[in-house]
């Protein structure tokens, strides 16, 4: 049963869900950037962590001040997205389409015609909450795995949110992996978020010239259904304006024994997110603890 503190967070949100939308697209916009500045201020724990990481990152090769204005930036983007989310149900996936610019679909294209699915590993990178919804409206079925929210009445509200750019949701938890597995043999694409600290520790690897704990889920189910792995995001360009960036699928080796090949697809799945990172930092989310590792 829900508690109260979670029936009170929840009315909350669905009011401040409402305010949003009776706000006009531009509105909304500048909304969300302000809303980032403020959380830039009164959440300086996480400014400091956004900071730490862009130095860890970047080292000496920035000053002070564009290392601040960065994060900031980072917090905008941050605040944009949590407010295009709430926003969902106005999104048309014609008018998405009209927004994002793509130069090559052919990796999706590629996948998909050799009907073994695909992992899409993205990041939290630009809107990364509407790029599932992109992908639908250019006409490939996904599921993207969600985290379940500690409020279970946020959580089915968001999901909601969600369900309005049409793409399948599949929830963290014991069944998980076997609903992965089911999405790619039915030649679906399923998207994985792998930026984050991986609380198990399952792969150490250089991220940014530093050792990092990676997930080694989109390798394992990649080398499991012999599908590729897709890098892929979608930055931020300006208002109503975005655009996708999409490697070549990493396809499972043949010669490789498991280990070596998992860690070989992890290595350049790595490699295009620490790239597109470098050339646009703004739009990652500097604000979590990437680097835990001592």
């Amino acid at each position: 049963m829900a508690s109260i503190k979670h029936h009170i967070e929840y009315l909350a949100t669905k009011f401040g869900f409402g305010l949003v939308n009776c706000m006009s697209p531009k509105m909304a916009d500048s909304f969300g950037r302000f809303l980032g500045r403020l959380f830039s201020r009164v959440l300086p724990k996480r400014k400091q962590i956004a900071l730490d990481n862009l130095r860890i990152a970047f080292k000496d090769s920035k000053t002070d001040a564009e290392y601040e204005a960065i994060a900031i930036k980072s917090f905008e983007n941050i605040g944009q997205t949590f407010i295009d989310m709430a926003r969902f149900n106005k999104i048309s996936l014609s008018k998405l389409k009209e927004d994002v610019t793509c130069s090559d679909l052919s990796p999706l294209e590629k996948a998909q015609n050799e009907k073994k699915g695909g992992i899409i590993a993205t990041a939290h990178f630009g809107h990364w909450e509407m790029a599932g919804g992109w992908v639908h409206a250019v006409g490939f079925p996904l599921d993207i795995v969600v985290k379940i929210q500690s409020n279970r009445l946020v959580d089915e509200l968001i999901a909601q949110l969600r369900q309005n750019l049409k793409f399948g949701q599949i929830q963290m938890k014991i069944s998980t992996l076997r609903e992965i597995m089911t999405s790619l043999k039915n030649n679906r694409f399923v998207v994985l978020a792998a930026d984050q600290h991986d609380p198990s520790e399952s792969l150490i690897l250089e991220f940014f010239g530093k050792k990092a704990s990676v997930a080694k889920g989109p390798a394992v189910f990649a080398k499991k259904q012999n599908c590729p792995i897709i890098p892929a995001v979608m930055r931020r360009v300006g208002f109503e304006e975005y655009e996708v960036h999409i490697a070549d699928g990493i396809y499972p080796s043949d010669t490789l024994d498991e280990q070596a090949d998992i860690e070989r697809m992890t290595k350049e799945y790595l490699a295009f997110l620490e790239c597109i990172i470098t050339k646009y930092p703004d739009q990652w989310m500097w604000t979590h603890r990437r680097w835990k590792l001592k």
